[in-house]
């Protein structure tokens, strides 16, 4: 089998090389029409196509340049020596401006339309009736395509070949279909390497999905998207998401969804694992990737183990993240998702200590989709009842909640924390903000993807009204629901004064608070909360309340306020000894000397440093310095490359006293010093206004001992890494200049004082002999 792949991979050699044809200008979106020009690289003849088929020797021959006044797929390839070159294909956008981003999917018309292989229809076998068992798209067959993808101001940033299939359940039906997009080696590169979600910091890609909207085809096209992006802060796994505008081979096809495909990529990409130990399942224990061998044996555990003894529960929570599971069961009950039954992933590293967690995905058959009245429905016990139905809640889609639920303090957990979503992500004022931003983000395309799939943009905003109403008074009903399942109390008021969110974390029971709170809580049920301080701040109490400790659990009667009383830390000894006095925080693209700190001793006697930090972000994550010493009113240094440092500038060793672990910022930073103790010794903060400087400088401060907190007093200079400042060295020079001045100046006033008073005196001395006389 390798040995046929090779040969496969060969023989394809043999016949392409290199992009033999450049067209200009490239693929993009242009409100007029434009011409292309295309050459190839021994000016050979170009043949091109603009249907999306591959272009051959029987193809268009290119004469001069093209005049594009609508949408166009242009495909392009040159001959040599019987060899055709790999195909250029760009896609040209004419005619309006897009306020999403655009992609383009070009393959040979067949493989989408044609009755023996297209993917788009039914074929030679399907069944009869819906769903069109056996038809074409329901093979799991992948073609070659060439996929584009264009940013809002028509900036290309993936052109390359790929891998696609189609993708999804039932969906596959409507005409609007998913797609799998697939970087694979055998069509080019292995990865697309561009940052396609905003919301990840991942900047290559192996796979993502094209996806429609699935039962919300030509309703809203956001409802899956939502409640994703809506549970997002719970921490539940969801796939990124970003709507955009897609066109196949030149045709226009609506509002898609690019979504992150859920596979062993994905999650190392999202959660650190690695990828080739990895189990992934979905269903009833239907393996995707890896084994199911460990989760039947969860089953086991969990069928074989009565869970009201909490000694099982801490056993079972070594291998399943019990609170995961809590919070996507929530979500799940929140979306009334009338598909969750067995629309199930889940996926756990092969590594001792590693635990079971869930994927929150494939909500768009909730919100209300088939049921105005939706925002009403008891999803809680259908979630937590044992059902006889086959399908969409079979009794093993609900046996893990129903088993966890037999243990009181998980069951205090599950209603602590539904409450703790409903008064923060899933409150009504939250999820109508994400909901306008969220369909605001797609409207002006609206009216074109409506009229392209036969229906009305009235229809749109009348099913966007629809999901607002659903998250406006779905948390009312769901309150009213867990009292009725569990045989709650009262519900009461929980407030939290939120000090400056700069000197204080806190968290209530699963829920991190950034501002003044207000939540509704059940009586009797066990809650927590937790005032964390940041470094330099300490908690010394709770306005109104006994409790001293930064935690405090309660059971609450009646309404509650806690209001944390935070200050700051004492500031360290060393205060205004130790200074902060040089930042070199640029170099030339030839300079990898890297980042350094000069430290300047402003005191008269020498200051051990060992176990002293610098930090850039948190103390935690600072930089510590093991050991080393400053002299009286000298400097130390701390930097990124000690080695080609004390090369380039020949230093001596025992100044160098660490090998900085972050590097320093153009765009500003907020550095700080702390002593052996942890308590502050100085700190600075520079904004983005040396970010435009592309030289190797340094921020000094012109006199060491002037106030570090005045920008005015920060000077841009050449690096002296210990040495004084030149700016210091000048404002020393001025300031004795200015001494001089003053005493001469001085001298001059005094002499000139004095001169009057003399005469003063004369004067005075005359006046008086006068008089005498003249008695």
């Amino acid at each position: 089998m390798k040995f046929l792949i090779a040969l496969i991979l060969l023989l394809t050699a043999s016949f392409c090389f290199g992009q033999g044809v450049k067209i200009k200008p490239k693929g993009g979106i242009y409100m007029e029409a434009v011409y292309v020009k295309m050459t190839s690289k021994d000016s050979g003849a170009i043949y091109f196509t603009t249907d999306g088929s591959l272009p051959n020797l029987s193809s268009a021959v290119y004469r001069d340049s093209l005049l594009l006044s609508n949408v166009t797929v242009l495909r392009a390839v040159t001959y040599i020596d019987g060899r055709r070159s790999e195909v250029n294909t760009q896609s040209f956008f004419i005619g309006r401006n897009y306020t999403l981003p655009v992609i383009s999917i070009v393959s040979d018309p067949d493989n989408f339309w044609s009755y023996e292989k297209g993917i788009y229809v039914k074929g030679c076998c399907a069944d009869s009736t819906m769903p069109y068992y056996n038809a074409n798209f329901w093979k799991s067959w992948e073609y070659p395509c060439n996929v584009e993808l264009y940013s809002v101001k028509g900036k290309q940033c993936i052109n390359q070949q790929a891998g696609m299939s189609l993708f999804g359940g039932y969906s596959r039906m409507l005409p609007q279909k998913s797609l799998a997009i697939i970087a694979r080696s055998k069509y080019g590169e292995k990865r697309f390497k561009y940052r396609i979600f905003k919301e990840r910091k991942i900047k290559k890609y192996k796979s993502f999905i094209i996806r429609n909207s699935g039962g919300d085809f030509k309703r809203t096209q956001l409802r899956d998207a939502f409640m994703t992006q809506l549970a997002k802060p719970t921490g539940v796994a969801i796939q990124a998401y970003e709507p955009a505008v897609v066109y196949i081979n030149g045709q226009y096809w609506g509002i898609q969804n690019i979504r992150e495909k859920i596979s062993e990529h994905y999650l190392a990409a999202n959660y650190k694992v690695d990828k080739d130990k990895l189990d992934i399942l979905r269903h009833n224990a239907v393996k995707r990737h890896g084994y199911s061998k460990n989760y039947k044996f969860l089953i086991s555990f969990l069928r074989n183990n009565y869970l009201s003894d909490d000694k099982i529960v801490d056993s079972l929570a070594t291998f399943m993240d019990i609170h995961d599971y809590i919070r996507y069961n929530i979500a799940e009950v929140y979306s009334d998702n009338k598909d969750a039954g067995g629309n199930i992933r889940y996926f756990r590293e092969r590594k001792p200590g590693a635990k079971w967690r869930w994927i929150f995905y494939d909500l768009d058959m909730g919100l209300s989709n088939d049921d105005k009245n939706g925002y009403a429905s008891n999803t809680l016990k259908t979630f937590t009842t044992a059902s006889n139905e086959v399908w969409p809640n079979p009794a093993w889609s609900t046996f893990i909640i129903r088993t966890l639920l037999q243990n009181k303090k998980i069951e205090e957990q599950y209603i602590t924390t539904f409450c703790d979503y409903l008064n923060t992500c899933f409150h009504a004022d939250t999820a109508l903000a994400l909901l306008n931003k969220m369909a605001k983000r797609i409207e002006d395309e609206i009216p074109f993807h409506q009229k392209r799939w036969g229906t009305t943009v009235a229809s749109w905003h009348k099913n966007i009204d629809i999901v607002r109403e659903f998250v406006e008074k779905r948390p009312a009903h769901l309150y009213r629901q867990l009292d009725e399942k569990f045989g709650l109390d009262t519900l009461i008021e929980v407030s939290i004064k939120m000090p400056d969110e700069n000197v204080c974390d806190i968290t209530l029971n699963s829920i991190r608070i950034d501002r003044d709170f207000k939540g509704k809580y059940f009586t009797y049920i066990p809650q927590n909360i937790i005032a964390k301080p940041k470094h330099d701040y300490k908690l010394v109490g709770w306005r109104g309340r006994n409790e001293m400790s930064n935690r405090i659990e309660f059971s609450p009667l009646s309404d509650e306020y806690f209001e944390p009383i935070v200050v700051p830390k004492d500031s360290s000894s060393h205060k205004g000894m130790i200074i902060l006095n040089e930042l070199n925080i640029s170099q030339t693209k030839n300079d990898t000397t890297g980042d350094w700190i000069e430290l300047f001793n402003n005191s008269a006697e020498e200051i051990d440093l060992s176990g002293w930090v610098i930090t850039d972000d948190s103390y935690k994550k600072g930089f510590k310095i093991d050991q080393g010493t400053i002299q009286a009113n000298s400097y130390a240094l701390v930097a990124n490359n000690v080695e080609l440092i004390r090369s380039k500038y020949d230093l001596q060793d025992d100044k160098i006293i660490g090998r900085l672990s972050f590097g320093l910022s153009k765009k500003g930073e907020e550095l700080k010093l702390y002593d052996a103790n942890g308590l502050l010794v100085d700190y600075l903060v520079y904004d983005t206004s040396y970010s435009h400087i592309d030289t190797n400088f340094s921020l000094a401060l012109s006199i060491p001992d002037s106030s570090h907190l005045k920008m005015h007093q920060w000077l841009v200079q050449n690096p002296s890494p210990l040495e004084p400042n030149p700016s210091h060295i000048a404002a020393v020079k001025a300031f004795k200049e200015a001494q001089a001045k003053e005493a001469k100046m001085k001298a001059i006033f005094v002499g000139v004082v004095g001169g009057l008073f003399g005469v003063s005196v004369i004067v005075f001395i005359t006046l008086r002999r006068k008089k005498k006389i003249n008695r």
